[in-house]
């Protein structure tokens, strides 16, 4: 009777347990809800700004070279002198230059007589006018020789063609050199530009350019007007585009070229253009989507997209897939599957900082 007692309660607890676990079982679970920033779609914001990341470029870098040859008599510069338009840079030794022009003066001389009175007497009919046409011919190789020779002497000197800076000096004194063989590069930093890299669906933003303003940290510059100066036609290797703009390099500014610059693009837009945070858009493959809220449903669904401007302030303009009023999710679009349930974020009041009532 003892032992019956004991097994009566054993069964119990286990029917109990039993009963317990299965209705744990059994309980449904909660869905999980993602909570998310949501922007509904307006037509009264258009981005028509863009930003480019570009480096500060010299106007012209040239390397200066003598047109004839011998030994460097004068180099009278060092790197970095500052030299204006038609200042003597180098000077060759001119002393077999000025024996030409001496010895080549002479036989123009001589020449020259004899063209004159030859051609007096051709005037008069006293010589027949071939005989008078070789004497022409021999003029004319005299005259040519004596300013070939004088070009040659005046070629000794080495002139800055444009005012700038001497960036580097290939030469020492006294060195001989040859003709052609660079002597010194100069910098013309009278204008410098701005050279950066686009896409090829920002090019036409790019030519519709109204105003560019220029930013440069480490020079102490901010909003400076620069000009659209050159917009490649032909795509580079990386497959980008090389834009260049142009500024007058002022004596107070503080820039030189290689820093890192922005340029700030103001285009012309088109109408009914859509605006949409740039968090909202995300790529796969070779494709641009964003997720689309249905408020009904509270579910998202997948939307292709074209991009017509990729602007400043973390927007972008949609030129294709999106209509006015559609609610677009703006974060943690990396992390949603299509279909799947969400709930807006409630927006904060302005008196409710931070939302904490």
């Amino acid at each position: 009777m003892k032992f019956r007692n004991i097994y009566l309660v054993l069964g119990l607890a286990i029917i109990i347990l039993s009963g317990c676990k299965n209705s744990s079982e059994e309980a449904p679970q909660a869905e999980t809800i993602k909570k998310v920033k949501v922007e509904t779609i307006t037509d009264d914001v258009v981005q028509n700004t863009m930003t480019l990341n570009g480096k500060i470029k010299e106007k012209s870098l040239t390397s200066l070279s003598f047109r004839v040859g011998g030994p460097l008599k004068k180099l009278n510069v060092k790197q970095g002198d500052y030299v204006r338009t038609g200042q003597v840079v180098a000077e060759i030794d001119d002393r077999d230059y000025q024996l030409q022009v001496e010895t080549s003066k002479a036989q123009f001389e001589q020449v020259e007589g004899e063209y004159k009175r030859y051609k007096q007497l051709v005037g008069q009919k006293k010589i027949p006018e071939n005989t008078f046409e070789k004497i022409k011919s021999g003029y004319l190789m005299a005259k040519t020789a004596y300013e070939n020779a004088q070009n040659q002497l005046n070629d000794t000197k080495l002139k800055a063609p444009f005012s700038g800076f001497i960036y580097e000096k290939f030469v020492e004194n006294y060195q001989t050199v040859g003709a052609g063989i660079p002597i010194v590069s100069i910098i013309d930093n009278s204008h410098l530009e701005v050279v950066a890299s686009v896409a090829e669906s920002q090019l036409n933003r790019i030519k519709s350019d109204k105003k560019s303003f220029l930013d440069v940290e480490n020079a102490g510059i901010e909003k400076l007007p620069v000009q659209l100066f050159s917009v490649s036609e032909k795509a580079m290797q990386d497959g980008l585009y090389e834009v260049k703009f142009s500024f007058e390099n002022k004596k107070d500014f503080k820039v030189a070229p290689g820093m890192t610059a922005e340029v700030t693009i103001y285009c012309q837009s088109g109408e009914n253009q859509l605006s949409v945070a740039s968090t909202a858009i995300f790529h796969e493959k070779t494709s641009t989507y964003v997720w689309i809220y249905n408020s009904s449903t509270s579910q998202v669904e997948k939307r292709q997209v074209k991009i017509s401007l990729d602007g400043s302030n973390g927007r972008v303009n949609i030129s294709s897939g999106l209509n006015n009023g559609e609610k677009v999710v703006t974060a943690g679009v990396h992390y949603l599957v299509e279909g799947q349930k969400v709930k807006p974020l409630s927006t904060p009041s302005e008196t409710n900082v931070g939302g904490l009532l």
